[in-house]
């Protein structure tokens, strides 16, 4: 019988979006209450003028670091491409 706990059985799968900023809010609290890591591709990433996160997004990737413990958010430097890891 195998245990429930067995890090092989329930190994964590990162949740892969390529398609930008769409449902980037809903995205980002399903990584969070599922315990699953998440990378976001593309975000905006066709946008001359300004690719990449506008204020209002990394105003709430603040917020949820600040909320939670220990999570860990990646974002590139033009700011197309973040990888969020719950705490």
């Amino acid at each position: 019988m195998t245990n429930p706990q067995d890090s092989t059985t329930t190994k964590s799968r990162t949740l892969k979006y390529a398609d930008g900023a769409t449902q980037f809010r809903l995205r980002l609290i399903t990584s969070l209450l599922s315990h699953r890591p998440l990378l976001l591709r593309n975000i905006r990433s066709d946008d001359i003028d300004s690719p990449g996160l506008h204020e209002h997004e990394a105003s709430f990737l603040r917020l949820l670091d600040r909320m939670t413990n220990g999570t860990k958010i990646e974002i590139n430097a033009t700011g197309t491409q973040l990888r969020f890891k719950p705490g």
